[in-house]
């Protein structure tokens, strides 16, 4: 064997001891048996480098310290104001003067701004407020916009629930 592959397996053996996980575990999310994880860790059976690669990829999925990821696809936040301006700018952190303004909504409401697939409803009912509408694609167009004003999801939803936005 390999200086290198030698290294690999010990470093192996000794970040999934640290993560906690169970040769079984690390065995069936690599597709391979625990009996063979055995013999490739007490460097009885040499894998190949694909196996090798795919037990490293394997294990980093399951390090507790690697942050947690969320993957939204649906998001509906209704806002108790009808200044519409204060919601793209202020809490969405778009340009209102990029949006294409409709004399027709959804959901009772009267009128909507859109960007993409970026929903702004809006009414004169006071009681309706601002409805912001994301679905999968919105979300994933929201996110770029995100990405660009160097903000998360997590900075946008508690602009959200400061002003006072309900999650629906």
């Amino acid at each position: 064997m390999v200086l290198n592959e030698e290294q690999w397996i010990k470093e192996l053996r000794e970040k999934r001891i640290a993560y906690g996980i169970s040769q079984g575990k690390l065995a069936v999310a690599s597709g391979i048996t625990r009996e063979y994880l055995n013999k490739i860790e007490s460097r009885k059976m040499k894998p190949s480098k694909e196996l090798l690669n795919t037990l490293h990829k394997e294990l980093a999925r399951f390090n507790p310290e690697a942050p947690l990821t969320m993957l939204f696809d649906y998001v509906k936040i209704r806002f108790p104001t009808l200044d519409i301006q204060h919601i793209i700018k202020d809490i969405l952190k778009l340009n209102i003067n990029y949006m294409l303004h409709e004399d027709y909504g959804r959901y009772s409401y009267t009128e909507h701004y859109s960007l993409g697939d970026i929903f702004i409803y809006t009414s004169a009912d006071e009681e309706k407020g601002v409805l912001l509408e994301l679905k999968g694609r919105g979300c994933r167009q929201f996110e770029s916009y995100l990405l660009a004003q160097q903000r998360s999801w997590y900075d946008f939803l508690m602009d959200a629930l400061i002003d006072g936005g309900v999650m629906k």
